[in-house]
């Protein structure tokens, strides 16, 4: 059969099949590895938080935690400003702004946005 879907959304899984085809004309039954591991790199926010990540910043801004960075909620943002409805995180004002997130593993991270 097919391959399954991966065991995981995020990170590293496994995926089996089933192997049924019988030999015919004198030929040797089909064989090969039932599971294998399957890795998916393409994650997102709403992963993130699943697998554990966690987030800390130089401060909470208008009540916005680090977490909001990694809970998968989208986003509303109007201009330079934060709109009064966002789930963006937001750190305190400060010359040296930082926001840290722990993934628990290495991933290849392709895109961040900071606004």
């Amino acid at each position: 059969s097919n391959w399954s879907a991966c065991t995981v959304q995020c990170g590293n899984g496994t995926r089996t099949r089933h192997i049924s085809q019988v030999a015919t004309n004198g030929g040797k039954d089909c064989t090969g590895p039932p599971t294998e591991i399957c890795i998916i790199t393409t994650c997102t926010a709403t992963h993130l938080s699943a697998l554990g990540a966690t987030a800390k910043q130089n401060g909470d801004f208008a009540g916005r935690p680090a977490t909001l960075a990694i809970d998968g909620s989208p986003t509303t943002v109007t201009g330079q400003s934060l709109h009064p409805g966002s789930t963006c995180a937001a750190t305190i004002l400060s010359t040296n702004p930082w926001l840290q997130i722990d993934l628990k593993a290495v991933y290849l991270v392709s895109r961040v946005r900071a606004i």
